[in-house]
């Protein structure tokens, strides 16, 4: 073989193993397993991990709050310059962007939770707001 020949075979083994990865990874298997129809229009997304809430900013100056049932469980309104959103792993703060303002505001967030209590011993008014506090992370 000649060297001109040599360096062909050698370049083109090069270029085969560039793309062989590549084509390893050309295919995708894919489909959409639910979706949710919105009223406006989404303008960021965040993700919150362990509380697995979707949160979904959107042109009407709102912060929907979706589980992962694609239930709306809450919305925040929020100001009208707000351009992007990110939200704690817990889901317990949601951060907002505002570009126009230059400013990072965080918004601490509570859900109320309706509890059953029809046949249990109260002392005060029927219809008083309770709150409930979890300590969970003593050492």
């Amino acid at each position: 073989m000649s060297r001109f020949s040599k360096i062909s075979v050698a370049m083109l083994l090069l270029l085969f193993a560039g793309l062989m990865p590549s084509a390893i990874y050309s295919r995708v298997d894919w489909e959409i397993s639910n979706a949710v129809q919105l009223d406006e229009t989404p303008i960021d997304l965040a993700l919150a991990q362990d509380s697995q809430l979707t949160f979904v900013l959107t042109d009407g100056a709102r912060v929907l709050i979706y589980s992962m049932e694609n239930e709306l469980v809450g919305t925040i309104p929020v100001d009208p310059a707000v351009t992007g959103i990110t939200v704690s792993a817990k889901g317990e703060q949601l951060y907002l962007i505002n570009n126009k303002r230059k400013t990072l505001q965080r918004v601490d967030i509570g859900f109320i939770v309706d509890l059953n209590v029809a046949d249990s011993p109260f002392l005060g008014p029927a219809h008083a707001r309770v709150v409930v506090a979890v300590f969970s992370d003593f050492q």
